[in-house]
């Protein structure tokens, strides 16, 4: 079965990107474990030499080694909480997005069981555009955004050149995740009632009565 990896102002604060990270990647342990047959573990392990000498188990490792901005659904200016009546009750600074690269592998004690896992979970990526609500948890599962999922074009290969390890089979995943701004609730208060006033001094006290009108013959 699938696991996830161990792990004062009136201003509402989001999480921060590293809890953002961590529900991502619970979110893909549970996408992946559902896909993969039972007694298939999901790790976050980076790969390391070791892999060679352990024993053979079956597991998927995704290992997180990519962050950056997504410019996808980047919104500009401030969003507006409104109630029935149409007064603010909040605003929301734009909301941004994070793009996570994880390198997927599997390990089995054959080659052809370490191809089937990593079929599965290709296929539990490919056709999901987006992680499904029942994966999701935390502030990804309320805050109403999609994180996007996609097969990346990158080549893993040099990957493992940096990492000094030989090459195996693996492909690259990427799940966009939004950030949301803080929430600001410190605003003034609707206006009660509003003084009118034009550019021009009117006298204090009562008015003169105007005289009556004169004609002139010219």
């Amino acid at each position: 079965m699938a696991r996830a990896a161990d792990r004062c102002a009136p201003v509402h604060r989001r999480p921060t990107l590293a809890a953002v990270i961590t529900e991502v990647d619970d979110a893909l342990c549970v996408l992946l474990g559902r896909a993969l047959p039972e007694g298939t573990a999901v790790r976050l392990d980076p790969p390391k030499p070791t892999w060679q000498t352990e024993r053979p188990t079956k597991v998927v490792d995704l290992f997180l080694f990519g962050l950056r901005g997504d410019p996808r659904g980047r919104e500009a200016g401030w969003a507006e909480v409104r109630d029935e009546r149409g007064a603010v009750l909040s605003r929301r600074g734009p909301t941004r997005r994070c793009e996570l690269s994880y390198l997927v592998t599997a390990r089995a004690e054959k080659v052809g069981e370490e191809h089937m896992l990593l079929d599965r979970a290709l296929r539990a990526v490919l056709f999901a555009d987006t992680v499904p609500e029942g994966c999701l948890a935390g502030e990804l599962a309320v805050a109403g955004e999609p994180v996007f999922l996609a097969v990346a074009d990158a080549d893993p290969g040099e990957l493992w050149t940096n990492l000094g390890m030989p090459a195996r089979a693996a492909f690259v995943v990427t799940a966009s995740a939004a950030l949301l701004a803080d929430t600001d609730t410190e605003l003034a208060p609707p206006a009660e009632r509003i003084a009118l006033r034009s550019g021009q001094d009117v006298p204090r006290g009562p008015l003169a009565p105007a005289g009556a009108k004169r004609w002139v013959r010219s």
